[in-house]
């Protein structure tokens, strides 16, 4: 009899740990499924960083798409290297953000603009659960300009 109430006294904690771990974990919203532009609705926070026209520039992006993926309210604030022709710090607001093509898997095209003959054109990955996605500008229309980035909906 003593031997079974040793393990009891060791069984009933670790059960009762394993029950309350599986019972405050997050469960992953991830679907599989069909990625559309309305699922990405809302709030966005962005890090870009590469070369643009102003050097080697880290650039934080804010804006706030609709249903149909455009954001017409996209504020940029930089920081660019010592020597650069631009103003570090400087913040440029009332710019666009949109996506241009989203396929049923998360993969596409953005566009961004920076103010007049100023944007980028990027590739894009919206992760499955949409509360991210990666974006690399990879067009060769656009030399010397080399972006990449992750948007995170807040």
């Amino acid at each position: 009899m003593p031997y079974h109430h040793r393990y009891t006294g060791l069984v009933l904690p670790v059960a009762l740990s394993l029950l309350t771990v599986i019972a405050v974990v997050n469960r992953s919203r991830a679907s599989v499924g069909t990625i559309t532009k309305a699922d990405l609705s809302g709030a966005w926070q962005m890090t870009l960083l590469g070369n643009t026209g102003c050097g080697l520039n880290s650039l934080l992006v804010t804006f706030t798409l609709n249903g149909t993926g455009s954001a017409t309210n996209a504020t940029i604030t930089s920081h660019v290297t010592q020597g650069s022709p631009c103003t570090d710090g400087s913040v440029s607001t009332g710019n666009t953000f949109t996506v241009n093509t989203l396929n049923a898997n998360g993969t596409g095209t953005a566009g961004l603009t920076c103010g007049p003959s100023c944007g980028w054109t990027f590739n894009i990955q919206v992760a499955p659960d949409r509360s991210v996605f990666n974006a690399v500008d990879v067009s060769t229309s656009n030399p010397n300009n080399l972006l990449q980035g992750v948007a995170v909906h807040q």
